[in-house]
C-alpha cells in the first residue's frame, strides 16, 4: 500500500498596509474588502517585498525568491513591478508604495502590518497546526485508525494507540477523516470562488481563420453569419486588404485590391449588405469608404473620418458616430452626424493633444465607449454620454493602454481590449460602476473585440509580433536577435557595436523599449541603463554617451543623458515631455518636445533651454546635422507622404530638400527616418519610400547642391556625383553606406471565436 502524502495545513499569514490586505496562504490581495486582480508571479513578488518588510531586497534575490532557479530575463521582474505598482495605484491612490534602488533593487515605502491567524473551519484545544503524517494500512478501518493515530498536535497524539477502545478509537477516526474531507470541500470552494473572481476562466477558442500571416480588425454581420476582417500585420493602422468569410467554413473573399492604408476595424452596416472601413490615400488623412459585402467598387461615404459606427438605419442617410480631426493640430474628437454632415452633435472633445481614435455606442444608444490617445500615449478607455453633456470617466483596468472596445449585446456588460503590463488582453466591466475583470491571458495577445448578437462569444484577432534585428557589413548578412521586439537599431561611430531597443510591455507609451549593445566581433550582448524604457535615443559622435527619451511610469517622457560605460549616474536633461532627441556640436542636445510642439536645444546640463522651431507634430523631427546647424523636418504632417525640409537652427526659411521622398516613420518604427547624417556628415542619407540613397557630402558642408525645387525623384539623388543606394529596403545605415542595418518583421495573427465567461 503506497503512502499518503504528506498534508501540512499551515498557519495563516496575512500582510495589511495602507487600504490593503494580502492574504500569502489563498493567494489574493484584498483592497477594502474587494478583490485586487494579480497574476501570481506578480502576486509572489509582492510577496517577497511584504516579507522583507521595508528593508531594500536586491533584484537577484528577489528574482531567486519568485522564480528559484528558473532562469528568466530580469525584464520579467520590472514587467511585475511596474504591474504591481498599477494595480496598487488603480484606485487613484497616489501613494507611492514600491521605491526603487537605482541599479540595486527595491523596499516597500510604507508601514507593514503582519497577521498570524489559524486556518478557518479547524477547531483544536489550542493546537496551531495539524500534520497528517505518511500512513500505510491493510484495510479501510487501519487506515482511518492509522490517521488518527498520526495526528498531532504540536506533536503530540491525541488518540492513544492500545488496541483498548478499539470500538472509540473507529469512531473518532471516522469523525477526524470526515472533518479533513469538509475541510479540503471547503478549501476547494474557497479557491474556486477566489479563482473565479481574480483569476481567466477557462475559454473555449475556436479558430476562424488560419493564415499563414495576419488577420486582425474582425467584425461580425447582424445575423453573425459573415466575419470581415483585415488581412494586415498592423493592429492600429497600415496596408491592408478587407476579407469577409462565411461561417463557420466558408472561403476568405477579397473585397479590396488597393494600396490604402487601412485603420481599425471595420463595421458592418445594420442591414448587413455594406461593410465600412477608414482609409487613406498617400497624400490624405483619413476618410471612410464602404464597400459591398458581395462584393464590388468601394465607394467614399464620410471624409475627415475614421472609427465609424451607424447609430440608426444604415442608409446613407442614417445618423453615423465617427472620430474627425479638428484642425488643431493632432487633435481628434468624436462626432455624430449624417453622411453629408446634417445634425452633427459633438459627442466628445479631447485635450488639443488628445486624439480620440474610436467609439463604441451602447445597445440603447445612450452611452459611449471612447478609445483615445494623448501625446502618443493610449490611455485608458473613457466611458461618456453620447449627448456630450460630460466628459464621462474612465473605465477598465486603470493605468492600461486601451485600444479596443465593445458592448454586451443586453448592454450590462463593457468589455475592453487593453494592456495592463503583459500584453493586450480581453478584459470586462459591469456597466457602469463594476470592478474590471481580466478575461484573456498568456503569452499570444487579443486586440480587437466585438461581441456575437446572443452574447455567448466574442471575435478577437489573437497572435504576436517579431522583429529580428541584422546587420550586413562585407561578410554578408547576420542575425543578431532571434528574441522579442527589436527597432530602431544605430550602429557605433567606431563601428564595432550595435545598439536597439528591445521592446517591452510594461511602458505607458506603445512602442518602447530597454537599451542593449551587441558586440560586432564577439557577438556578447549587454542590457545598458536597466532602470529605464526609452522611446528614443541617440549615441554621442565619440560612442561613450547617450541621450534619450524614457518611458516612466507615469506616462511622461523627458530626455536624459548618461554615460555608456555605467561609471556615473544618468542626468535627467529637461523634465519636458519629449518625442525625438539627438546629440548636437558641443554639449548641446537638441529634441522635439510633445508640450506645445517645438524643437528646442538646451545643454547636457539642463541649462540655456532655447527654442528654436514650432513643428507640426511633436513626432516630426527627423534628424539634426552633426555641426548642429540643420534640423530635417517633414513639410506637412499626417499624411503618408511628406516633403522632406531642412531649417537651419541659426534661423532663416527652411529649404525643400524633396517633394515626395519621406515616407512615415513606420506603424512599429522599425524603418529608418526619411532624412538622416553619418557620424562626422560624410554622408547623407536620403529615403524615397523603402529605398536609402547615401549622397556624399564636401568636407564642411552638411547638404548637397539641392535644386531650388527639390530632389523631385529618386533619379535626381541617384544622378549626384557618388552617390550609393543601398541596396536594402528599410536599411539603417551606419557610419559609411556599406555597413548598414536592419529589421525583418514577422506577424502571426488570426481570428478566433471566445466563449464568453
Amino acid at each position: 500500500m503506497s503512502a499518503v502524502p504528506k498534508l501540512r495545513l499551515r498557519e495563516r499569514m496575512r500582510y495589511e498596509f495602507g487600504p490593503f490586505t494580502a492574504d500569502a496562504e489563498v493567494g489574493t490581495l484584498m483592497r477594502r474588502g474587494e478583490v485586487v486582480p494579480l497574476p501570481p508571479k506578480v502576486f509572489d513578488v509582492l510577496l517577497a517585498l511584504l516579507k522583507s518588510g521595508q528593508a531594500p531586497i536586491g533584484r537577484e534575490e528577489l528574482m531567486k525568491a519568485v522564480w528559484g532557479d528558473v532562469f528568466v530575463e530580469e525584464g520579467n521582474l520590472t514587467n511585475a513591478i511596474s504591474v504591481l505598482r498599477k494595480a496598487l495605484c488603480s484606485n487613484g491612490d497616489e501613494s507611492d508604495y514600491i521605491v526603487t534602488i537605482p541599479r540595486r533593487g527595491y523596499r516597500f515605502a510604507i508601514p507593514i502590518r503582519e497577521h498570524h491567524g489559524k486556518d478557518p473551519g479547524l477547531k483544536e484545544r489550542g493546537a496551531e497546526r495539524f500534520i497528517i503524517e505518511p500512513l500505510t494500512g491493510q484495510n479501510g478501518n487501519g487506515q482511518a485508525a492509522a490517521m488518527a493515530a498520526a495526528l498531532e498536535v504540536r506533536g503530540k497524539r491525541l488518540f492513544p494507540s492500545s488496541a483498548a477502545g478499539n470500538r472509540a478509537l473507529r469512531r473518532t477516526a471516522i469523525r477526524a477523516f470526515a472533518l479533513l474531507l469538509l475541510l479540503a470541500a471547503s478549501s476547494a470552494l474557497i479557491i474556486w470562488r477566489l479563482y473565479r473572481s481574480t483569476g481567466p476562466a477557462v475559454l473555449q477558442y475556436t479558430p476562424l481563420t488560419n493564415f499563414t500571416d495576419s488577420a486582425v480588425g474582425p467584425a461580425l454581420s447582424p445575423d453573425g453569419r459573415i466575419l470581415a476582417f483585415i488581412r494586415s500585420e498592423y493592429t492600429f493602422g497600415g496596408p491592408g486588404q478587407i476579407y469577409v468569410k462565411l461561417l463557420p467554413d466558408g472561403q476568405p473573399v477579397q473585397l479590396t485590391h488597393d494600396e490604402l492604408v487601412k485603420r481599425g476595424s471595420p463595421k458592418f452596416s445594420p442591414d448587413g449588405t455594406l461593410i465600412a472601413y477608414a482609409a487613406s490615400k498617400p497624400g490624405s488623412g483619413f476618410d471612410t469608404w464602404v464597400v459591398p459585402v458581395l462584393g464590388g467598387e468601394p465607394s467614399l461615404l464620410v471624409t475627415n473620418a475614421s472609427g465609424l459606427s451607424w447609430i440608426e438605419k444604415g442608409d446613407r442617410h442614417s445618423q453615423l458616430l465617427f472620430s474627425e480631426l479638428t484642425g488643431r493640430g493632432e487633435q481628434m474628437a468624436i462626432v455624430s452626424s449624417t453622411t453629408s454632415r446634417l445634425n452633427k452633435h459633438l459627442v466628445y472633445m479631447p485635450p488639443e493633444t488628445g486624439m480620440a481614435h474610436r467609439s463604441y455606442p451602447s445597445p440603447d444608444g445612450k452611452q459611449v465607449l471612447i478609445v483615445e490617445m494623448d501625446r502618443g500615449i493610449w490611455l485608458p478607455c473613457r466611458l461618456t454620454p453620447f449627448d456630450g453633456s460630460s466628459a464621462g470617466k474612465p473605465v477598465g483596468p486603470a493605468a492600461a493602454q486601451c485600444t479596443d472596445a465593445a458592448w454586451s449585446p443586453d448592454g450590462k456588460w463593457m468589455y475592453f481590449s487593453a494592456d495592463t503590463g503583459n500584453g493586450f488582453h480581453i478584459w470586462r466591466q459591469r456597466f457602469p460602476d463594476g470592478i474590471p475583470q481580466q478575461i484573456t491571458a498568456g503569452a499570444p495577445q487579443e486586440e480587437g473585440i466585438e461581441l456575437a448578437r446572443d452574447g455567448r462569444f466574442f471575435v478577437t484577432s489573437i497572435g504576436s509580433s517579431q522583429s529580428t534585428l541584422w546587420f550586413h557589413d562585407s561578410r554578408g548578412d547576420r542575425q543578431i536577435t532571434s528574441e522579442g521586439y527589436g527597432f530602431l537599431p544605430s550602429i557605433a561611430p567606431d563601428g564595432k557595436k550595435l545598439y536597439y531597443l528591445l521592446r517591452a510591455g510594461t511602458a505607458r507609451h506603445y512602442m518602447a523599449g530597454e537599451l542593449w549593445a551587441v558586440d560586432l566581433g564577439s557577438g556578447q550582448r549587454q542590457r545598458l541603463l536597466a532602470d529605464f524604457l526609452m522611446l528614443h535615443y541617440s549615441i554621442s559622435a565619440d560612442g561613450r554617451r547617450v541621450v534619450f527619451v524614457a518611458s516612466d511610469d507615469a506616462g511622461r517622457s523627458p530626455v536624459w543623458v548618461a554615460a555608456l560605460d555605467g561609471r556615473s549616474a544618468p542626468q535627467q536633461v529637461t523634465a519636458m515631455d519629449a518625442s525625438r532627441v539627438y546629440f548636437a556640436a558641443g554639449d548641446y542636445v537638441l529634441f522635439a518636445s510633445q508640450e506645445g510642439k517645438t524643437a528646442y536645444r538646451v545643454r547636457e546640463d539642463g541649462s540655456e533651454l532655447k527654442k528654436i522651431l514650432q513643428i507640426d507634430s511633436p513626432a516630426a523631427l527627423f534628424s539634426v546635422s552633426p555641426d548642429g546647424r540643420w534640423l530635417a523636418i517633414p513639410g506637412s504632417p499626417n499624411k503618408m507622404t511628406w516633403p522632406a525640409m531642412v531649417y537651419p537652427v541659426s534661423g532663416g526659411a527652411a529649404r525643400l530638400l524633396c517633394g515626395v521622398c519621406a515616407s512615415g516613420n513606420g506603424v512599429e518604427r522599425v524603418v529608418p527616418p526619411a532624412v538622416s547624417w553619418s557620424v562626422g556628415g560624410k554622408f547623407l542619407y536620403l529615403k524615397f519610400r523603402e529605398s536609402v540613397y547615401a549622397i556624399p557630402l564636401r568636407r564642411g558642408e552638411m547638404l548637397p547642391p539641392i535644386p531650388t525645387t527639390g530632389f523631385r525623384s529618386e533619379d535626381d539623388v541617384a544622378a549626384l556625383p557618388g552617390t550609393r543606394l543601398i541596396p536594402r529596403e528599410g536599411a539603417f545605415p551606419g557610419p559609411n553606406p556599406s555597413i548598414y542595418a536592419f529589421t525583418k518583421v514577422n506577424t502571426l495573427r488570426n481570428i478566433y471565436r471566445v466563449s464568453v465567461p
